[in-house]
């Protein structure tokens, strides 16, 4: 039995306790335990280990940006145990035939587990895609993701998903309230492709929603918070609530839905530390430098963010704004929540994702602590906390930000309603 000790979060308490874990799986959490290995971490605190529900590792097609080692190397440096990767990649995975494939790629490459999104263009492509993890809507246009053109066929899918067990994760814009012009600049932007047009959004696919698990996307201000139907879950991104139309990073901040004003942001902001947003996602889309030092309206949308939400975020935890109970909810069980996984808590039977931290530790965010292969974050120089040690399913995976073991990545499976 392997045996990781330090301070446990569990059941809303930090504990000193020992950590069995035999197969992947959590047999025993007490004060001693014997093993082989074990694994001393002393006053470090225990966490679960993080699950990101959105992310652009870029494979197929764009692998120049990234892939399924190197994002998930980046995913296992910041304490991610879990990743599901989107659908609008090259080619987008529309089949049940790209869906396979992709499976068959992040199956041999990736460092953590992973889930895939499916992408259906009407409600007759659920069926083929029931093997997804999840489905994904775009109701506008974004990078390489062509936008369901209504909001009743964006009913239909969701009526035709309903039966599946699956959730349907939605980018919600408007098109219909798109502003006119091209932005040239990110307060363009975010006139053009304003708050207004992502609460329209919101609210007329909610009225759609049925029975269907329906979550929704990179949430950027309160009105779309507030538009939301009771049961529908949400996700907003580190970068939606640190950085602003105010960012000095022009077209590297460029992203879909837009940053938002700095009265929107610290609005955003205070609703998460309202219990107000259901978890963090990074919405992880890495391009590179040369891709995005051109003229703002050619640049394409995204940045890359996986390995930054947990040092990042966890600065509020730090700090006291942010209760460890919420972080951690955030960050895993309401994740693996909505995965139907058995994941996301610290408790016998479930599985030894584990991310071991010592919050008085501070470090700078770097490109190369990071591990990014576009080779550049929004963050640079930021402080932040890095996790000591991330263990996918009992495995040490990474130490010190170092990936000490590879590709023990698995698909994950959803629990039985």
């Amino acid at each position: 039995m392997l045996v990781i000790e330090g301070r446990a979060y569990l059941q809303g308490r930090i504990e000193p306790r020992a950590i069995g874990v035999e197969d992947g799986t959590i047999v025993a959490i007490k004060k001693q335990l014997r093993g082989d290995p074990v694994y001393r971490y002393g006053d470090a605190l225990i966490l679960p280990g993080g699950i990101d529900v959105h992310v652009h590792f870029r494979e197929p097609g764009m692998t120049h940006k990234d892939d399924f080692s190197s994002g998930t190397e980046s995913a296992a440096a910041g304490g991610v145990t879990t990743v599901v990767d989107m659908p609008n990649t090259k080619p987008p995975v529309t089949t049940r035939e790209a869906l396979q494939q992709k499976m068959r790629l992040a199956s041999r490459s990736a460092n953590v587990d992973f889930g895939l999104y499916a992408s259906p263009a009407s409600a007759r492509d659920v069926e083929s895609l029931r093997d997804a993890s999840a489905l994904k809507m775009y109701l506008a246009e974004t990078t390489n993701a062509p936008a369901i053109p209504s909001f009743d066929l964006a009913g239909g899918i969701l009526a035709a998903a309903a039966g599946t067990g699956l959730h349907v994760s939605a980018h919600c814009e408007d098109p219909r309230l798109f502003g006119k012009g091209i932005a040239t600049s990110l307060a363009e932007h975010d006139r053009i492709r304003s708050t207004r047009a992502e609460a329209s959004a919101v609210a007329e696919l909610g009225k759609h929603r049925g029975t269907c698990p329906l979550h929704i996307a990179h949430i950027t201000n309160r009105d779309a918070l507030d538009a939301r139907p009771d049961g529908v879950t949400c996700e907003v991104t580190p970068h939606h609530l640190l950085l602003d139309v105010t960012s000095k990073l022009g077209a590297r901040a460029k992203v879909n839905p837009p940053l938002r004003a700095p009265t929107e942001r610290t609005n955003l902001l205070q609703a998460v530390l309202d219990g107000r947003v259901d978890m963090f996602a990074s919405d992880h889309a890495p391009h590179t430098l040369e891709e995005k030092s051109v003229r703002f309206e050619d640049a394409p949308a995204g940045m890359p963010g996986v390995a930054t939400t947990f040092p990042l975020m966890f600065r509020y935890v730090r700090r006291q704004l942010l209760p460890l109970e919420r972080f951690v909810a955030m960050f895993a069980e309401n994740p693996a929540k909505l995965l139907r996984v058995n994941k996301g808590v610290i408790e016998v039977g479930r599985d030894a994702d584990l991310v071991v931290v010592d919050p008085r530790r501070i470090e700078h965010v770097t490109a190369t602590r990071c591990r990014y292969k576009c080779g550049w974050t929004p963050f640079e120089g930021s402080e932040g906390t890095f996790p000591i040690a991330t263990f996918v399913r009992g495995q040490l995976v990474a130490q010190e930000g170092e990936l000490v073991t590879e590709r023990v990545g698995r698909m994950i499976t959803r629990n039985k309603p």
